[in-house]
């Protein structure tokens, strides 16, 4: 594990983010296969520190009333978060690995009346474990996770005031420290050499947990006590060599079973309506280039399509959306054990028109990172600084947009042993 930043902290935050979303099929089996050979007859030991602030500019973002609250304008939201991941190998096939993320978070913000206030939320976020195994000379990869219901699940008008804003995908925050509730997911990758390519297809099935407030809230949900269905995922991937450069290509496409709305204050076994999200389809594209003096030099994509979904058997107006990302990323070497990380990147959401509410805006962004990749010995040591700024929309509105501004510093170390 050589550690680029990038590659790190997108896997702890992926992990700490998805809820209950641990499998392995979306990604290519070569990279699977290299990541658990990197692994064999050593653990590996993951864990950060990172704090993140975003300031909306103007008169802050208005946030529509919900939760039991009046409408408000957000201007402020700073997070800390503490991600931790260990993966270990048993024998030279099986991988068990465990994610968890500690992060609180204050929201700052005006209500109708009176002073600036402020709230915050704070706790664990659900325990993912994950067990790894490479089958049949490893023409397949399978794997089995389940949710560990450690994150909190009881949640407040203030605490729900704060998942609103800090859910937002549109922000790019770590994980909000709220659980999922049990679950688990089972999947199989095949993989085999077709001409230049490699080839794998997989599939998989999650059981989602029994609470998805941060689901909820980005599907624009009235209510933040969703009883969601499960999920059959399939992908496939494809990799090859370009020349000397190298090609990966994975698309993903989820389909998904009837949802539940409840009130949480009524006792009535009928829901407050049934949600069957559309299939969401993603694709990803990764060009590593051989560039000469760097040790890394990658440009990305990944665009991520939601079909409408229906409501009590209805489709709704304005609840699809795309959501765009990509960037590059390159180490360049100063010294035998001293990478300088540098990446760039851009992101285009065009939100949910259901409702006004942070978690379904629109926005146009860009931010950039500068970091360290100090290596000694086992261990690899990565502090960074990145800073980002854009622009939210409120989509199929005349609302005028809201600038913000955001920084992160942070601190990785990653570990073998």
């Amino acid at each position: 594990m050589s550690a680029a930043f990038s590659t790190t902290r997108r896997r702890i935050a992926l992990a700490a983010t998805m809820t209950a979303s641990l499998t392995a099929v979306t990604a290519l089996l070569p990279v699977v296969a290299q990541a658990q050979d990197r692994l064999v007859g050593t653990s590996a030991l993951g864990a950060g520190v990172t704090a993140d602030v975003v300031q909306f500019g103007g008169r802050g973002y208005s946030q529509p009333g919900g939760a039991g609250r009046d409408s408000i304008r957000l201007r402020s939201i700073a997070q800390f978060s503490v991600p931790i991941s260990l993966a270990v190998p048993l024998g030279s096939r099986w991988t068990i690995d465990l994610q968890s993320v500690y992060s609180t978070v204050r929201l700052g913000f005006d209500p109708r009346t009176g002073a600036r206030q402020n709230l915050t939320l704070s706790g664990i976020s659900d325990v993912r474990i994950r067990a790894t195994g490479r089958l049949l000379n490893d023409g397949l990869v399978f794997t089995a996770g389940i949710n560990a219901p450690t994150g909190q699940t009881e949640l407040g008008v203030d605490d729900l005031t704060v998942l609103r804003a800090s859910a937002a995908p549109a922000l790019g925050l770590s994980a909000p420290p709220v659980g999922g509730g049990p679950a688990g997911t089972v999947g199989l990758v095949a993989a085999r050499k077709l001409g230049p390519w490699a080839v794998a297809v997989g599939s998989s099935y999650e059981m989602r947990g029994t609470y998805q407030p941060v689901a909820a809230l980005t599907a624009g949900a009235p209510s933040g006590n969703y009883q969601p269905g499960n999920v059959i995922r399939g992908s496939i991937g494809l990799d090859r060599l370009v020349g000397k450069h190298r090609l990966s290509i994975s698309t993903a496409a989820d389909l998904y079973d009837t949802d539940e709305l409840r009130d949480p204050n009524s006792s009535s076994a009928k829901p407050l309506a049934t949600v069957r999200l559309g299939p969401i389809v993603s694709t990803d594209i990764q060009l590593q280039l051989a560039a000469p003096r760097v040790n890394e030099l990658v440009l990305w994509t990944a665009h991520r399509f939601r079909s409408q979904f229906e409501r009590d058997g209805i489709k709704v107006n304005g609840s699809s959306a795309n959501y765009i990302d990509g960037g590059l990323r390159t180490s360049l070497p100063l010294r035998p054990s001293l990478d300088l990380l540098i990446t760039a990147d851009g992101r285009y959401h065009s939100g949910l028109a259901i409702n006004q509410g942070l978690a379904t805006s629109g926005v146009i962004s860009g931010g950039g990172t500068l970091g360290l990749i100090a290596r000694r010995g086992n261990l690899s040591l990565q502090p960074y600084l990145r800073a980002q700024a854009g622009s939210l929309s409120v989509r199929d509105s005349a609302a005028p947009s809201t600038s913000f501004v955001g920084g992160s510093v942070g601190f990785l170390v990653v570990t073998r042993f």
